[in-house]
């Protein structure tokens, strides 16, 4: 332990949080581990935010609830918003439909020694349970990357006095790119300035206090890949899909890279690939749906 660490704070690192490993078995079959870094990659309206927001659903739906098992993860979560794109309203429609399709399929429940219970998805239950679950969300907003720095700095404080925080969500780690390297001249080193040092906290928090990271970055540039290089396999998609314009310190930093794409022919339709799977979904107004 440091000399300048606390008791409070060596049990942060060290303690127990909460299990978020089967948040969502279709993207993460193997599962989510402590210090995964993921990257939701893809052009304008492909569905990064969605996707997370939809991911945030079940890390923030509790375990249990009044006896019902919903299988969510009781997690808390940082999300840091940079486009400005979050919507509570949008998560608040996300968590009621989840809560309201599974009250309707296990609408009987019985209780040992206890007759069977109905419960009704109608009740102020539902709005009750959608606000504790919201207690676990906290929602920051940055308008620069200086910003973001500094409320990455700040955020020590808060995950050393809370075990329930497990994920660090950023809608989005390219946000200030453009502004970024018009401020850094024609100097690269002074463009990834700032990068470097939002990767060196992330990474510090994400290792130090055994968190998940997720974040989106936007497509703005694409790459072109020689004939030699094209290939069918999804690793070689996700290769094609990709261009690296962040720093090299960002593109050493992530673990896994997801990206979505839209369909041409279809506005509801999106694709998502990873290295070794690809998965179809589409978005409606009560949510993400897997094919």
């Amino acid at each position: 332990m440091s000399c300048s660490e606390t008791g409070v704070q060596l049990l942060a690192r060290l303690g127990n949080r909460p299990d978020i490993s089967k948040v969502e078995p279709v993207l993460f079959p193997e599962g989510l581990k402590g210090k995964d870094v993921l990257e939701l990659y893809g052009s304008e309206g492909c569905g990064k935010t969605e996707m997370l927001l939809h991911i945030a659903c079940s890390l923030i739906l509790p375990k249990t609830w009044r006896g019902w098992n919903f299988g969510g993860c009781g997690a808390s979560l940082m999300f840091i918003d940079t486009d400005y794109k979050f919507s509570i309203l949008r998560l608040v429609t996300l968590l009621e439909k989840k809560i309201t399709d599974f009250l309707e399929q296990n609408h009987q429940v019985t209780f040992t020694g206890n007759p069977v219970t109905t419960f009704n998805p109608n009740s102020r239950d539902v709005e009750i349970l959608i606000k504790e679950s919201l207690e676990r969300l906290n929602v920051l907003q940055c308008k620069s990357s200086i910003q973001l720095l500094a409320t990455l700095h700040s955020l020590e404080s808060s995950i050393s006095t809370n075990l329930d925080i497990c994920v660090i969500m950023i809608d989005s780690i390219s946000a200030f790119y453009w502004l970024d390297r018009c401020a850094g001249g024609e100097s690269v080193t002074a463009q990834e300035h700032v990068m470097n040092l939002i990767v060196n906290i992330l990474s510090r928090l994400v290792n130090d206090y055994n968190l998940v990271l997720f974040a989106t970055k936007s497509a703005y540039f694409k790459r072109k890949l020689k004939e030699s290089e094209r290939g069918d396999d999804s690793a070689c998609t996700v290769e094609m899909d990709h261009s690296e314009f962040l720093s090299r310190n960002w593109s050493r930093f992530v673990k896994n890279r997801l990206v979505l794409k839209r369909d041409s022919s279809n506005d509801v339709q999106f694709s998502i690939n990873c290295s070794s799977w690809q998965k179809k979904f589409t978005v409606a107004e009560s949510g993400i749906s897997f094919k």
